[in-house]
Order: structure tokens, then C-alpha cells, then sequence
């Protein structure tokens, strides 16, 4: 079909050679039988008793010829454009059927093939419109040549071929709307198409982002954690050795040792993509209390946990919990200089304006007694700014409260009702 006359291209292929050969075929044996079974021409219009059939079949001998060497290779063209081919085809369209319906009036039937090719090989509305026209002038010149100039086949002729013309105009048009209509649908769903893969592409690369801060997080709270604390704890052993004290530096050198394996399995677990947070030996109360002894041995700093009976949480949200807590009090030896820390877990009603949802929840407090700090200033570090980001992704938050009294970091996040 051909495009509208903004006049783009056609919007849809040509259809298949095959089946325009087949009723190039068929349109020849019916001409041959028509012309056969014709009777004598008019010798007005051709001079002799058998010159309209013989006329007849020599058109129906043209139009196979010019089926095979002119229309035929126009209909295997596929590149849209109004060239010499397409004004052959539409010239030896018209005289063939001009010379047809010269021969014998019934042949005007070859229209039917006619007319449905030119609106195939033309390009554009315009073009195959005024090539209808013309075809349907030379079948009317055939029909004056054939009938004889008179009132009655002048009125045959325009009334037969004024509505072939409005018939294919008609049909020509709808189906070039329907063609055009599903070439642009095409387009749309390739535009379609394009757009998820892009889509699917940023959601690779987020995702990708995302992975890559989660494992800085996983390393920050798990393997950074356990080599600063092997660190202070070689330092404590060296000094202790220094000051003649190897009963002290065996003690230490045996907690760098249970440190250093705990880094290790930390490490190897993060390596396997599951996060190591102590929670595989217990329930989130015993893991908050084994990380609380640790860090006390480690450290110096008296560590008191207390939680209430029955917090239940799931184990995604246990893991931020045991996560807090340690950047937390790794936060209260590296920088509060406070001897002592509280860890608190507890179940709450979150009636805060944070932008969090309103509605019971679950808090876990660390509280030391150390210099304090502006909480108003920016951070150097990554640990709070990292839970803060974490706690949001678990649709929590963070919370810090600071002064010369000492620091509270507060982590809520959606928990159970309270009882």
C-alpha cells in the first residue's frame, strides 16, 4: 500500500511476488476465455468482422508481457520512490486496458487486477490516484472505441468506470489508513521495545550501584570493625610486653587471635553473599549481648545491654540491629573516649515527625557518657551516614542526640504492636 500525501514512504511492504503472479495467471485465462467468446468486433470501430476479437487477445497477450517485463520487476522494488518503472507500469496499464475493452467490452474485468497493482507499485495517495484516473480514462476511450460514439456508450463508459474509480479510491484509501495505522503501531512498540531495554539496562546499573554499596556497608560494619579492634588490641599487647607484663600481652595476643578469626569468618561469609551478623548462634538478644562482651574485651569499655522480653523482628531488620549496635560502639571507642556504653533494644511508639510511618515500633539505643560532638556538623566518616542510609533502606531511620553529657545513637524501625 502507499503512504498518505504528506507523502511519506509506504508504510507497509510489498506483499509477496508469488501471489501477485498467481493473479496475473489467473487474470490471463479469464481475458483469453472473454476474448474468445466474444463475438465480432464493431466494424465501425475496427473495420473488420473479426478485428475486436482479434484485437482482444492481443491485448490479453500485452498484458502478460508487460506483466512479466514492466509491473512485475516495479513489484519487487522496495524503495518507495516515483521512478521510471512505476510510470511504465501505469503507461502500459492504460494500454492494455484501453486495447482490452477496445477488443471486446467485457474485458474492462482486467481493472480488477489493474487497479489494486497501481496502488501497489506507486508511492505515494496523489500518485496512485491520478494513475487510476488515467487507467480509467483509457478503459473509457476503449469502451467509445468498441461501442461507437454515442449518447448511450459515453453514459456506459462513465457510469461503469466512475464507479470502478470511486470503488478503488474508496478501498485504496482504507487500506493504505489500516496499513499506515500498523506501521506506526510497529514503530511504537519498536520505540517500545527500545525504551525497556534502556529501562532494563538503568535497572542493571542501579542494581548494580546498590550491590556495590551494600558490600561497602557489609565491609565497613564487619571486616573494618574487627581490624580496628585487632589493631588497639596489638597495641595494648605490645605495650604490655613493654612494660614487662607477659601474663597481660598473653591475654591480649589470645583475644587478637578469637578477633582475627572472627574477621576471618566475617570475611569469608561476606564472600559467600550472606551477611555475617552473629545472629547464627542465637536469637537477636544473645547476639546483641555476645557482641557487647566482645567489644568490652576488646576495647576496655564496660558495655551493658539490657533488652526487653519478646522483641521479635525479621531477620532482614536483625541484621541492621546487630549492625547498628557495632558501628555504634565502634563510634564510642574511636571517638568518645567514654569508659562505658548502654545498648538498649526495646519496643516503642514511634510518634516522631521524621517522615516515618507513625505506629509501634522497635528501638535500639547506644548511650555513652563520653565528650559529645555537633551533630550539625558534616561527618568525615561513613559509619553513620552508611547506617543512616541502611536503616532507610529497611524502612527505618537513625537518630542522634549528642551534648557535653555524652552521645545516644537511636535506631527505629516498623516493629510489633506494643503490649
Amino acid at each position: 500500500m502507499t503512504a498518505t500525501a504528506a507523502e511519506g514512504p509506504r508504510p507497509a511492504g510489498r506483499p509477496a511476488t508469488l501471489w501477485w503472479d498467481v493473479g496475473a495467471g489467473a487474470t490471463v485465462v479469464v481475458l483469453t476465455v472473454l476474448a474468445v467468446a466474444s463475438g465480432p468486433g464493431s466494424p465501425g470501430s475496427l473495420g473488420s468482422p473479426d478485428g475486436g476479437r482479434g484485437l482482444a487477445l492481443l491485448a490479453t497477450g500485452l498484458f502478460a508481457l508487460s506483466w512479466l517485463l514492466v509491473a512485475r520487476p516495479a513489484v519487487r522494488r522496495d524503495d518507495d520512490r516515483l521512478g521510471r518503472a512505476e510510470v511504465a507500469v501505469v503507461g502500459a496499464s492504460a494500454l492494455v486496458g484501453g486495447l482490452a475493452v477496445a477488443g471486446a467490452p467485457q474485458l474492462a474485468v482486467v481493472q480488477a487486477f489493474l487497479m489494486p497493482l497501481l496502488w501497489t507499485v506507486l508511492p505515494t495517495v496523489r500518485a496512485a490516484v491520478v494513475a487510476n484516473v488515467v487507467l480509467c480514462l483509457a478503459i473509457c476511450a476503449g469502451f467509445v472505441a468498441s461501442l461507437g460514439w454515442s449518447r448511450e456508450a459515453l453514459a456506459t463508459a462513465a457510469t461503469s468506470e466512475g464507479l470502478s474509480l470511486a470503488f478503488s479510491v474508496a478501498l485504496g484509501l482504507w487500506i493504505t489508513t489500516i496499513a499506515r495505522t500498523g506501521a506506526e503501531r510497529g514503530r511504537l512498540l519498536d520505540e517500545l521495545r527500545r525504551a525497556q531495554d534502556e529501562l532494563a539496562v538503568h535497572h542493571r546499573e542501579a542494581g548494580t550501584v546498590a550491590e556495590r554499596e551494600r558490600l561497602a556497608r557489609e565491609i565497613h560494619d564487619t571486616v573494618a570493625q574487627s581490624l580496628t579492634g585487632l589493631v588497639m588490641l596489638s597495641q595494648q599487647a605490645r605495650a604490655s610486653l613493654a612494660a614487662g607484663d607477659p601474663a597481660a600481652g598473653l591475654a591480649r595476643l589470645e583475644l587478637i587471635e578469637g578477633s582475627a578469626r572472627d574477621a576471618l569468618t566475617d570475611a569469608r561469609t561476606l564472600v559467600a553473599a550472606t551477611a555475617s551478623s552473629g545472629l547464627d548462634g542465637g536469637d537477636l538478644a544473645d547476639a546483641l549481648r555476645r557482641l557487647g562482651g566482645r567489644f568490652a574485651r576488646e576495647s576496655g569499655v564496660d558495655v551493658v545491654v539490657e533488652v526487653e522480653p519478646g522483641v521479635e523482628l525479621p531477620r532482614d531488620q536483625q541484621v541492621v540491629v546487630v549492625r547498628t549496635a557495632q558501628e555504634a560502639l565502634a563510634n564510642v571507642r574511636k571517638h568518645s573516649g567514654s569508659r562505658s556504653a548502654h545498648v538498649t533494644l526495646a519496643r516503642v511508639d514511634d510518634s516522631s515527625s521524621h517522615g516515618s510511618p507513625r505506629g509501634p515500633a522497635v528501638a535500639l539505643a547506644v548511650r555513652d557518657e563520653g565528650v559529645g560532638f555537633d551533630v550539625a556538623d558534616a561527618r568525615e566518616g561513613f559509619g553513620l551516614d552508611g547506617l543512616a542510609e541502611r536503616l532507610r533502606l529497611a524502612g527505618g531511620r537513625l537518630d542522634v542526640a549528642s551534648g557535653p553529657d555524652g552521645t545516644v545513637v537511636t535506631a527505629v524501625l516498623p516493629g510489633e504492636p506494643v503490649s
